[in-house]
């Protein structure tokens, strides 16, 4: 039976599965939901894929097609929310996020990282959401105009282990941190 026998332990382990995520595309942590709220007020949850996971900035890293309704969200309210679980390891991380939203000479780098095939993700004719008449009545058009990368800055993480002790901590991330265990 694990236990966390420290906040610290506790943050340690939260990192190391956000981190496997972002190099095992076949780990849990690699396809997080991503949560907006709508421009009607309502919450919007899509499943996204993680592309980097930095400890030392508190930041997470996510693409996307720069003409999609999460992206029309975020430039209302900055705010997100990223949910994962992993169940081999019986961990929730929930993470309360600021997005800065990077596109252009910002993203160049990464853009001629990203292989041929996957490129066809970001540029869509009409935009992704748009109502067609049919299932196949769209165009895919990679386009690094359209390509966008969602630096999540981690305001706070709210980790749950559910082994056969729930253990439960927040981590308010500031200067200081702030970290306490809380009922689970």
């Amino acid at each position: 039976m694990k236990q966390f026998s420290d906040l610290s332990e506790f943050l340690d382990q939260a990192w190391s599965l956000l981190t496997r995520g972002v190099v095992d595309a076949k780990f849990a942590s690699r396809n997080p939901t991503f949560s907006t709220i709508s421009e009607e007020g309502f919450p919007t949850m899509r499943t996204v894929v993680l592309r980097r996971a930095d400890r030392m900035s508190n930041c997470l890293e996510i693409h996307t097609d720069l003409k999609t309704n999460k992206v029309f969200s975020l430039k209302k309210s900055n705010f997100a929310g990223l949910h994962f679980w992993i169940p081999k390891a019986k961990f929730q991380i929930r993470a309360s996020v600021i997005v800065d939203i990077l596109t252009g000479s910002e993203v160049e780098a990464d853009w001629s990282r990203i292989p041929m095939q996957s490129r066809m993700s970001y540029g869509s004719v009409p935009r992704p959401g748009a109502e067609i008449k049919g299932p196949f009545d769209y165009k895919k058009i990679p386009q690094q105009d359209c390509f966008a990368i969602l630096r999540c800055n981690i305001k706070e993480l709210d980790l749950l282990y559910l082994g056969d002790i729930h253990q439960r901590a927040v981590y308010k991330i500031g200067e200081p941190l702030v970290s306490v265990w809380v009922a689970p």
